[in-house]
């Protein structure tokens, strides 16, 4: 058996074998009944691992938007200053070894299959109604805690799934915490107000531990109190610019705070060259195309959409616009388009097919537009007939994929390889692995 046949059996175990389908579409994303209920399983279940994580230093980052991108910076950051470093983000686009990262490089396709091979025992007697948590979710998280603990690293930095008081991460030794910005996502789950939400996201402080945030108004307020509650010292990050900049002072601050820790001070140059040293897929990502200027971008909420609009008109403000958007049944409501609107040429649906999770039909999406402004948009379900549509529709200009971080995973593979990717532990393979 291949390398890469391991591990499509072991994503096949780990997806069918643990999500409950019934459950998951029947529950909004993030909910559940009784929060304490999720973490007290979480617990359990890590015990019953060996709590892998303990011991281990991390820095967790929570946020509405920017966490992942904050998270690869801290990371690239560190490794630059000689320690080897585990990144966890999440979602993935195309893998999931994307989501366990030691010093620069995807776990490789053996180590994924033989962390799955190691959790199943262990997770798949959770499989039942009663089991308050997502089971796929806790063996996941479980996954890259025992990654980590197996390469000795000696930093984890984390991305939160979702808020964080209540999050499956919510169980490391960490060293900082930090609080990107708040805005309205997951509303269901965390809100209604933005003070909820802070609420939530405040959740990963630690007492008399750095905390450091980019919010501001009500939310800072929020993660202020908790911070005096807990004694943490707090550092606020003002930067007025680029997302990208704001979300690069951040990194620079979490770093910098935790090598202070260990009193050893960064200098500005390891800072910036471990910054640039890191990127993401799916980030207002170019990709090759010889009949348009193609843009991926993960943008799943109102404030990630306007960053990514606002990129596409500030660079191309002359040019022929076309998006290309596909949701999650979670993110579907006007607010979450509404940045789209005004700015586009034409605008086409289509939806993201990802197994456990339910996409919003092409033509609602459509609808969502259809309320709110006089084109018409264009209806494509399936998603590469909406990219090859978009492309003839530019003539020449620009197209935005968005709406959904596995709408752009699954039209990446247009560009680059599940397989390579995996093979090669980097989204950016060199050349195909036959």
């Amino acid at each position: 058996m291949t390398p890469y046949q391991r591990y499509q059996i072991a994503e096949q175990h780990i997806n069918e074998g643990l999500i409950r389908m019934n459950i998951s579409a029947a529950r909004p994303e993030g909910y559940v009944k009784n929060p304490q209920h999720r973490m007290d399983a979480m617990a359990a279940f890590l015990k019953t691992c060996g709590n892998p994580q303990s011991g281990i230093p991390a820095i967790h980052v929570t946020g509405t938007s920017g966490k992942g991108s904050v998270c690869a910076a801290i990371a690239g950051i560190l490794k630059t200053a000689g320690l080897k470093v585990g990144l966890h983000v999440s979602p993935y686009m195309q893998s999931a070894t994307e989501k366990i990262w030691i010093d620069g490089r995807y776990v490789s396709a053996t180590q994924f299959a033989d962390l799955v091979d190691w959790i199943m025992p262990k997770a798949k007697p959770l499989r039942v109604p009663e089991t308050p948590a997502s089971i796929h979710g806790m063996a996941s998280v479980a996954i890259a805690f025992e990654a980590f603990r197996r390469a000795h690293v000696d930093v984890m930095i984390f991305e939160a799934g979702c808020g964080g008081r209540y999050d499956l991460t919510s169980f490391m030794d960490t060293s900082v915490a930090v609080i990107t910005n708040v805005g309205l996502d997951h509303v269901v789950s965390l809100g209604p107000t933005i003070k909820d939400i802070a609420w939530h996201k405040a959740g990963i402080a630690r007492q008399h531990t750095p905390l450091i945030t980019g919010a501001g108004g009500d939310a800072l307020t929020v993660i202020q109190q908790e911070a005096h509650l807990l004694n943490s010292p707090l550092q606020i990050v003002s930067f007025r610019g680029t997302a990208t900049a704001h979300n690069d002072a951040l990194a620079a601050a979490a770093a910098a705070t935790f090598m202070n820790r260990r009193h050893t001070p960064l200098s500005d140059d390891i800072i910036q060259t471990g910054i640039r040293s890191v990127r993401l897929p799916g980030r207002f990502e170019q990709v090759r195309d010889d009949r348009a200027t193609v843009f991926i971008d993960g943008a799943h909420n109102a404030d990630k959409l306007t960053a990514a609009v606002s990129h596409v008109v500030t660079k191309f403000p002359n040019e022929r616009r076309v998006a290309v958007v596909g949701l999650l049944g979670t993110k579907a409501e006007p607010k979450t388009i509404a940045p789209i609107i005004g700015h586009f040429d034409t605008i086409i649906a289509t939806q993201p097919n990802v197994y456990g999770k339910q996409a919003f039909p092409a033509a609602e999406t459509a609808a969502l537009f259809c309320r709110e402004c006089e084109e018409q948009p264009l209806v494509y379900p399936n998603p590469e007939d909406a990219v090859n549509a978009a492309v003839d529709a530019a003539q020449g200009g620009v197209v935005l994929i968005c709406g959904s971080f596995y709408l752009c995973g699954e039209l990446r593979n247009r560009w680059f390889a599940k397989q390579d990717v995996v093979l090669q532990q980097n989204s950016w393979p060199d050349t195909p692995t036959n």
